[in-house]
């Protein structure tokens, strides 16, 4: 069996060249640069559903890697044995929104970075990081693209019909007109933010119209 005594702990501890208070003060100073990057991903977001299991494993990957760093900066022999054994790990969860490969990779560089005792560094450039991202999400270059679906019967007013289209985005094309004896159908293409759905509602009250369907280009849909 083996025991491990005060003396062994106070040894290594020694042999890190880092004191108990600047241990924690490191994993502290992680866990709240780590929470900026949190509130950032909360905001700026683009999927559809938030995705609260990989939200927290950002400040989770910080901070283990933040305790890795510190323990392989001061001992040459661990760092190579954990090169080894790091080599052998396969990780097989795909993260399919690069964005989301962007947040892993900044809270990983925040522990690297205050691991290595860079820490203004990580909290200098996790400010203009996260500064950019929501600046970059704020000028709206990057509009949703959706697919809009009226279905009408009877009696109906296409042009009514139309200007309702014209209030949810200006732009609009479209792509399929089916028109039957007593029914119709149209398809529109148009961009918007995520408040977007919102906006479909008036085309409900329209004469004649039985369904609307919005569909986003990842899938989703809201009747």
């Amino acid at each position: 069996m083996i025991t491990l005594s005060i003396f062994d702990i106070l040894g290594e501890l020694d042999a890190l060249d880092l004191t108990i208070p600047e241990i924690l003060l490191n994993l502290l100073i992680v866990l709240i640069v780590s929470l900026w990057v949190l509130l950032v991903y909360k905001w700026s977001y683009q999927s559809n559903v938030y995705n609260k299991s990989f939200a927290m494993s950002l400040p989770v990957s910080a901070l283990v890697t933040s305790m890795v760093i510190m323990a392989v900066s001061s001992n040459v022999i661990l760092s190579l044995g954990m090169v080894g054994a790091l080599s052998i790990v396969r990780f097989r969860t795909a993260i399919k929104n690069p964005l989301d490969t962007i947040f892993m990779f900044w809270a990983i560089g925040i522990g690297i970075t205050v691991g290595a005792n860079t820490t203004i560094l990580a909290i200098i450039g996790s400010l203009v990081i996260g500064g950019a991202i929501l600046f970059v999400q704020a000028l709206e270059l990057f509009n949703s693209p959706y697919i809009l679906i009226v279905r009408l019967e009877k009696e109906y007013d296409e042009e009514k019909i139309l200007a309702e289209v014209e209030t949810i985005y200006p732009k609009y094309q479209v792509r399929n007109k089916s028109i039957h004896k007593e029914d119709a159908e149209y398809t529109f293409e148009l961009r918007g933010k995520k408040d977007i759905t919102s906006k479909v509602d008036g085309l409900k009250t329209q004469s004649g119209v039985v369904s609307v369907i919005l569909l986003s280009y990842r899938g989703d849909y809201v009747v």
